[in-house]
C-alpha cells in the first residue's frame, strides 16, 4: 500500500499533481487528522461513487491508450467510457442514517375529532396500543415477533439484544407543540404518532402507511382511538422530522444503566445512549461538555418533571430531561436510551 501511494503523481486528467503517501496508525491519531470521514452507508443512503473491482485497472489502462489513439488518419474515434467498476454509497461520519417514518393522528373512536392522551402518564401506553395495531396488520411477516415486538422468534418474554437489536419499528407518540403566545412554544398531550424504521426498510413502512389508518387503539378489550394518516406538512411533525443542531427532549431519557449520581457516569452514559440511537461516535465525540446538559426539569415548556413520567415495564435506569447541541445538523426523527422504542426519550428541535 505504501508503494503504491507514493507511487501517485497525478490526479484527475492528469493536471492535478499530487504527492502521496500511506501509513497505519490508531484511532486516536486518526481522530486528529484534519478534513473528513466518509464510510460506506450499508443501507444505501449517501453519495453513490465509482470504486474498482477486479478488471477495473485493465479498463483504466484500454481507455487510456484508447485516448491516446483517438486521433488517426481515419479521423476521430470517440474514447468508450470507463465500464469495469461497481458503485458503494458513502456518507459523511458527521452525517446521520436517515430513518424511514410514517405518522398518523389519533381520532375518538367514531372519527368525531382527534383524541389526546396525557404525556407523562400515557406516552408508554400508547406506543404498546399502536404497536398491537401495527402487529395485526403485519401479522403475516415472518419477521413480525422481532421487527414489531422486538422479541426473538422462539421466545416472547425477552427483548432481542446486540447487533439486531435496532433491525425493528420505533414507536414515537408525539406530543403536540403549540404556539402559546409570549410564552413561546408549549409541548401538550399526545394526539399523534410516528412509526420509524432503520434505513433500507420503506418498503416496510409503506407498507403499515397504506394499512394502518382507521385501524383501532384498544385498551382492555375497548377501543379508545381510530388512527388515521398524517400529512408530512403537518407543522408539529415537523418539529420532530426537521433537521437541527439543537434538541431537546419532551419525554425524558431513560438511561442504559444506572449513573449512581454520578455526572461523568452519567455522561458517558448518555453519549453511549447517542451511539446506541444510531448516532456516529465520530458526531457524539464532537459534542462539548457544555453541549450535553441533563436534568429532571424540562428545557421547554410544558413537560413534567422526569420523574414524574410513568416510564415502561421492566426499564429502571435513571431518568432525565435532555438538552444536546450538535456541530453538524441532525435529522430526525432522534430517540434515544433504553425507551426509544416505547415513546421515551424522544427529542424535538430546539432553536430557540
Amino acid at each position: 500500500l505504501k508503494a503504491a501511494a507514493r507511487s501517485i503523481t497525478h490526479l484527475g486528467w492528469g493536471i492535478d499533481m499530487v504527492a502521496a503517501d500511506a501509513d497505519i496508525i490508531d484511532d486516536e491519531q486518526a481522530a486528529k487528522l484534519p478534513g473528513e470521514v466518509w464510510r460506506p452507508a450499508a443501507d444505501g443512503s449517501g453519495t453513490p461513487l465509482r470504486v474498482p473491482k477486479p478488471g477495473t485497472l485493465d479498463d483504466l489502462m484500454r481507455k487510456h491508450k484508447d485516448f491516446l489513439n483517438r486521433l488517426s488518419g481515419d479521423g476521430f474515434r470517440p474514447v468508450p467510457p470507463l465500464s469495469c467498476f461497481k458503485v458503494v454509497n458513502y456518507r459523511r461520519a458527521t452525517e446521520t442514517a436517515g430513518k424511514s417514518w410514517c405518522a398518523f393522528s389519533i381520532l375518538k373512536p367514531d372519527a368525531s375529532g382527534n383524541r389526546a392522551f396525557d404525556t407523562a402518564r400515557r406516552a408508554s401506553h400508547v406506543a404498546a396500543w399502536v404497536r398491537h395495531a401495527t402487529g395485526e396488520v403485519c401479522g403475516k411477516w415472518p419477521d413480525v415477533a422481532s421487527f414489531v415486538h422486538g422479541h426473538p422468534v422462539d421466545n416472547d418474554k425477552t427483548q432481542i439484544k446486540g447487533e439486531q437489536a435496532d433491525q425493528r419499528f420505533q414507536l414515537m407518540p408525539l406530543p403536540t407543540i403549540e404556539h402559546r403566545g409570549e410564552l413561546g412554544l408549549k409541548v401538550g398531550s399526545i394526539r399523534r404518532v410516528l412509526i420509524a424504521a432503520p434505513s433500507g426498510c420503506q418498503e416496510k413502512i409503506d407498507f403499515i402507511r397504506r394499512r394502518l389508518p382507521v385501524q383501532e387503539l384498544v385498551w382492555d378489550g375497548q377501543p379508545i382511538g381510530l388512527l388515521n394518516i398524517l400529512p408530512t406538512n403537518d407543522w408539529v411533525l415537523k418539529q420532530y422530522t426537521g433537521s437541527s443542531t439543537t434538541w431537546s427532549t419532551v419525554t425524558p431519557v431513560i438511561w442504559p444503566g444506572y449513573d449512581d449520581r454520578d455526572a461523568v457516569k452519567a455522561e458517558k452514559l448518555l453519549r453511549k445512549a447517542f451511539v446506541d440511537a444510531g448516532i456516529s461516535k465520530e458526531l457524539v465525540a464532537g459534542i462539548g461538555p457544555e453541549d450535553l446538559e441533563w436534568r429532571q426539569v424540562a428545557f421547554r415548556a410544558g413537560p413534567d418533571l422526569a420523574k414524574n413520567y410513568a416510564r415502561p415495564d421492566k426499564l429502571t435506569g435513571s431518568m432525565y430531561h435532555v438538552r444536546v447541541r450538535f456541530a453538524h445538523k441532525v435529522k430526525g426523527p432522534l430517540a434515544i436510551g433504553a425507551g426509544r422504542y416505547r415513546g421515551f426519550g424522544l427529542f424535538a428541535v430546539d432553536d430557540d
